[in-house]
């Protein structure tokens, strides 16, 4: 009980025999009970008070959340604008051009030239150093 041990619970009970006396000590702790049980009372009340706030405001935000702030009037008018949702018709050479050409298959790779009109440049010289004569055998 409040992080006392049972051996500073009697310390602190001889003291305040010692220092009231059997006289008042009876009233004293009277009044101590007292106080713990009003101290009590306020904090459960003051706990119940906010309970009851924090459930009202989770009930007025769910109310908020479920019933958006728009007049009847303007409710009637968007709900009169507001069409239903048709599926789009499938693709057909009717209905897109050009869809013929799109769905026609290529042929392939273009064929490569016969020959190459470009003349090819020399080959260039090997690494640089003196070059060895051929032999001829």
């Amino acid at each position: 009980m409040f992080g006392l041990s049972f051996g500073e619970i009697v310390i602190i009970a001889i003291l305040a025999l010692v220092l009231l006396g059997p006289d008042r000590l009876p009233e004293a702790l009277r009044t101590g009970g007292k106080l713990l049980r009003d101290f009590k009372k306020s904090t459960d009340g003051l706990k119940d008070q906010v309970e009851r706030e924090m459930y009202s405001v989770e009930k007025s935000i769910n109310r908020m959340i479920d019933t958006p702030d728009v007049p009847p009037v303007a409710q009637q008018a968007m709900s009169a604008t507001v069409r239903p949702v048709v599926p789009a018709p499938a693709a057909s050479i009717e209905n897109v051009p050009g869809l013929d050409a799109a769905l026609i298959e290529p042929l392939g790779p273009p064929p490569a030239p016969a020959h190459d009109p470009a003349p090819s440049a020399p080959a260039a010289p090997a690494a640089a150093g003196p070059a060895a004569p051929a032999k001829t055998a």
